[in-house]
């Protein structure tokens, strides 16, 4: 194993204290501190090279296997291009947050949710890596994980998002880990979703609080899908509940006009919708949420703060300093990290002002995949929308979707982001749209694991 320099023991020293204080995409605890050794305690496994397959051709090395990581491994390898691809992913199963809260309202099986990786990667013929992302060298291009490191021609980061808990104004740890422990939001790991269906199983009656983050969040139509479908079991159930819905806007973030209806004739005595509330606070054990109007008193509750780019976007030095939600500084067109074409940041990291659901992720995939195998023969590849097709439950019996279908262009005069025309919605609860809903996610699921 060859020395590492000084700057490069302290780079991976910093990147291990970053595994203990964030949530990254990598697996188990790794040691961040020395006990007052003068330097770091030897790490041979992190330090030594990864055994996998040795490549043939230029390596693409994917971080993270949400939709997004996923996407672009299947996509490169069905382009052609003689490329190496791995996928380095923490987790041994994945969980998916699509079509989790019809998990909730007892309209799908856990099986429907929870899939293989190693199915995937055998589906595809690029290698899953189950390792811990713990640092990366740009320069020598290497990334380090807790299983060795890795030689790299082209980067993917997509380690999905963090929680921004201190913007409820909540920055003591140990509220914060309360409130993580306690009132998971639902939208990040499985085991939020295991213990959200728990407290759903178990609720006997009262309040129950969600609450929808400020900003772009994972994904638009979610939170408001899932007040609808709690407040439907409520109903349903004969519970003596209600479900009170905090959101900072003035009206639902999609199909405004469909949700509205649907808690006004569907769930009247068991869903409180309230729009321009501001939460100043939370106080975990008091179960008080306190906003720029009243504190509201909850029985149980999932709270959804703001969401930011996983904590490794800026510690490795890739944040975007103007981004208030950490994302990273890429071309927004090619999603290259600025200055570097061998590194790209995708999925629930990038910065433009997409929905961050898994329609979005996916076709960004392909655009990204499309981009990488492009770069590597000397090409350009022209940039695509994204699209972002929201089926939302908002009843049970019979069970009935809305759907938003948006697109997207930018505007070189004003320089901004905006829907593209052929964007559209479809506010009118429907059956038809249910069975759509659980066809494409059928199909969506059979892409990726077959």
């Amino acid at each position: 194993m060859r020395e590492l320099s000084r700057r490069q023991l302290g780079k991976l020293s910093a990147g291990l204290a970053v595994v203990g204080a964030a949530s990254l995409v990598g697996g188990g605890q790794v040691a961040g501190q020395n006990s007052g050794l003068s330097r770091p305690p030897k790490l041979p496994r992190m330090l030594a090279k990864a055994e996998i397959p040795q490549s043939r051709y230029p390596r693409v090395v994917i971080v993270g296997g949400g939709w997004s990581g996923l996407t672009i491994a299947r996509q490169l390898k069905r382009l052609g291009v003689p490329l190496d691809v791995l996928l380095v992913e923490k987790r041994e199963v994945f969980f998916s947050h699509l079509q989790a809260n019809l998990w909730l309202g007892g309209l799908v099986e856990l099986d429907h949710l929870t899939h293989s990786f190693l199915d995937a990667a055998k589906l595809a013929g690029y290698v899953y890596f189950n390792a811990a992302l713990v640092d990366i060298d740009r320069t020598s291009r290497r990334a380090y994980t807790d299983q060795g490191y890795i030689d790299y021609d082209y980067l993917v980061l997509a380690p999905g998002i963090d929680y921004d808990y201190g913007s409820f104004g909540v920055k003591d740890a140990g509220a914060e880990q309360f409130l993580r422990a306690h009132y998971p939001a639902g939208f990040k790991s499985g085991s939020e979703h295991l213990s959200l269906k728990r407290k759903l199983d178990e609720f006997k009656g009262g309040i129950f609080v969600l609450t929808a983050p400020p900003g772009i969040y994972r994904c638009a139509a979610s939170p408001y899908e899932r007040a609808s479908i709690i407040a439907a079991r409520f109903k349903r159930d004969g519970i003596k509940g209600k479900v009170v819905l905090i959101d900072p806007r003035d009206q639902p973030a999609v199909n405004g006009d469909g949700f509205l209806a649907a808690f006004e004739n569907l769930y009247r005595d068991h869903l409180e919708y309230m729009p321009s509330v501001v939460i100043k606070g939370v106080d975990p054990i008091k179960k008080t949420v306190s906003t720029d109007f009243d504190d509201i008193q909850f029985t149980d509750a999932a709270i959804y703060p703001r969401v930011r780019a996983a904590k490794m976007i800026e510690a490795f030095g890739l944040a975007d300093k103007a981004s208030q939600q950490k994302e990273g500084a890429i071309d927004p067109f090619n999603y290259n990290v600025i200055g570097d074409e061998r590194v790209y940041i995708t999925g629930d990291c990038r910065p433009m002002p997409f929905s961050k659901s898994a329609s979005v992720a996916v076709s960004e995939g392909a655009h990204v995949a499309r981009v990488i195998a492009a770069n590597a023969e000397g090409k350009a590849a022209k940039w695509a929308t994204p699209e972002s097709r929201c089926y939302s439950v908002v009843g049970l019996k019979p069970e009935q979707a809305l759907l938003s279908l948006s697109y997207y262009r930018f505007d070189k005069a004003t320089k901004q982001w905006e829907f593209a025309p052929n964007s559209s919605s479809d506010n009118t609860r429907s059956e038809k749209l249910a069975r759509d809903n659980h066809k494409w996610g059928a199909g969506a699921f059979k892409e990726l694991f077959g």
